[in-house]
């Protein structure tokens, strides 16, 4: 089975520079122009299942990248909640650069050494830690939760030869660095760039990264 990871097109909270985790906002006109672009990259494969999160910018997404898919109806896209970003908690929709000076002080490091000192797992379970109201998500709660979405992709491989999955820059950090520990997951994440990822006899090997 070959899955295409996608991240969803440039949304408004994007442009902006805001946290944007659980929190919601429809693509820019930007966001929606790369997503069909990427649509036409991939109209010929024939893709047997089709997964998103359940929050509205990678459903949009989905249905322009399935426009001209000529082998897949975007009526039979399957939402699935654990795919969803990170939550971070009362930081959401906050502007990053509010957010991320909290994370370098709370480590003693300067602001440009937070994507490169610091793990993903760091990251999360500083802003789990700085979180007034303790609801941002801990690295183990992401993991745990992405691990029962990666399952359900899986499941029944041998029904399914390619796989769309639309989700989040993070969520493919994570599923990326987990399956490919020596690759640079702190580069941008490109709003619907494509990331491939082969999956024989039980294991994950990763492809293609952020094209």
């Amino acid at each position: 089975m070959k899955i295409y990871f996608v991240r969803h097109g440039e949304t408004y909270l994007n442009k902006y520079k805001k946290m944007q985790g659980w929190s919601d906002s429809p693509l820019t006109p930007q966001g929606e122009k790369v997503a069909y672009e990427t649509g036409e990259k991939l109209k010929n494969i024939p893709f047997s299942t089709v997964y998103t999160s359940d929050l509205g910018r990678t459903i949009q997404t989905a249905r322009l990248i399935l426009e001209g898919n000529r082998h897949f109806d975007s009526e039979n896209i399957q939402p699935l909640k654990e795919l969803r970003e990170t939550f971070f908690g009362s930081f959401e929709a906050d502007l990053g650069s509010n957010v991320y000076p909290k994370v370098a002080e709370k480590h003693g490091i300067s602001v440009s050494d937070v994507f490169g000192k610091l793990s993903l797992n760091q990251i999360s379970d500083t802003m789990k830690e700085l979180d007034p109201y303790d609801d941002a998500e801990s690295s183990k709660e992401f993991e745990n939760r992405l691990l029962k979405g990666l399952s359900k992709i899986t499941d029944n491989s041998e029904e399914k030869n390619e796989v769309l999955v639309v989700t989040h820059g993070n969520t493919i950090r994570h599923i990326v660095k987990k399956i490919s520990p020596t690759t640079n997951v702190f580069q941008e994440i490109g709003n619907s760039s494509v990331t491939t990822v082969d999956y024989q006899n039980g294991q994950l090997k990763l492809l293609t990264f952020n094209a």
